[in-house]
């Protein structure tokens, strides 16, 4: 079944006379007839009747009524990938993000896109940073949020950077440097580290061991957390100390410092495949660019520790 099948039964259904409806549809009658007999045959039940007039049959008043709905909904979606064409602001986009890094900088991205495109269904994906770039090459999302340290080789993939994330250490309040403003990692060479489990923030206990090696010691680990306030919470506790990105820095808590730290800033980048032509894609990297300029597109001081790249 096709879909000229329906739009052939559509307007015998309406004029209830098979030369009308030919004539409507600039087809043969014969040719008409024929499509509407094989119709029936694929159905198993006849549409109309044809004795005395032509007449929908019960089977035809059921059929007709799906029938209507379903044309409706195709030609719904055609009219919407006209408008999508012809730069009319709707459709969907796809964005992935880790919102434990950006708190601040991808809502209100998402907010002023939201508010030039209000048609656009903008679906996010909270994803972490290595499947946001499996999403992205296999052209499942349109675009994410990715650390630069992460991203290897980019390959098929264009980066852009919009935001520097300074790194900061949690210690107790009792803590012996917790009156300083900011320390060395070097002078956190015999702490332990509370780190989070390798499934909830993958890759946290390798990058901690990367820039603790640059500063010239081996981290030592103590235990792990599942999530972000209780990592936190054992920092509290005196386990050991703690490495969080400044926007999610606990500035007010009386049980824990935060100090700032001498390692290079995190590289957040906006990452998309370089083959995606969406336009819906494009107007919203504009607004990102407007965004990360707006924000300065480094807040953060460049630290003396350097993290190397993958």
């Amino acid at each position: 079944m096709e879909l000229r099948h329906l739009r052939y039964f559509k307007a015998v259904a309406e004029l209830l006379n098979f030369s009308r409806a030919a004539e409507k549809l600039r087809v043969a009658q014969p040719a008409l007839s024929r499509q509407i007999r094989a119709l029936e045959d694929e159905l198993g039940a006849p549409l109309f009747e044809r004795e005395h007039g032509v007449q929908l049959t019960d089977a035809g008043r059921v059929f007709r009524v799906q029938a209507e709905k379903i044309l409706a909904q195709v030609d719904t979606a055609v009219a919407a990938v006209h408008e999508v064409t012809a730069g009319a602001g709707v459709g969907e986009l796809i964005v992935c993000n880790d919102w434990r890094l950006a708190a601040q900088f991808v809502p209100a991205v998402m907010a002023e896109f939201q508010k030039q495109f209000p048609r656009v269904e903008v679906t996010l994906r909270d994803l972490r940073f290595h499947d946001q770039l499996a999403a992205l090459r296999a052209r499942r999302a349109h675009l994410g949020f990715v650390v630069r340290n992460v991203l290897g080789r980019v390959g098929e993939l264009e980066t852009l950077l919009v935001l520097r994330a300074r790194l900061m250490v949690v210690v107790p309040a009792k803590h012996a440097r917790a009156k300083e403003r900011e320390v060395s990692l070097a002078d956190l060479a015999t702490d332990k580290w509370v780190i989070l489990d390798e499934k909830e923030a993958p890759g946290y206990r390798a990058f901690i061991t990367q820039v603790a090696r640059i500063s010239g010691f081996t981290p030592r680990f103590a235990t792990t957390a599942v999530t972000f306030e209780g990592l936190l919470g054992r920092v509290a506790m005196g386990y050991g100390v703690a490495l969080v990105v400044e926007s999610n820095a606990p500035l007010h808590n009386p049980l824990l410092r935060c100090l700032a730290t001498d390692i290079e800033p995190l590289e957040l980048c906006a990452v998309w495949h370089r083959r995606e032509k969406s336009r819906l894609l494009h107007a919203f990297l504009e607004i990102v660019r407007a965004q990360a300029n707006r924000a300065g597109a480094p807040a953060a001081k460049r630290g003396r520790v350097r993290a190397g790249r993958s």
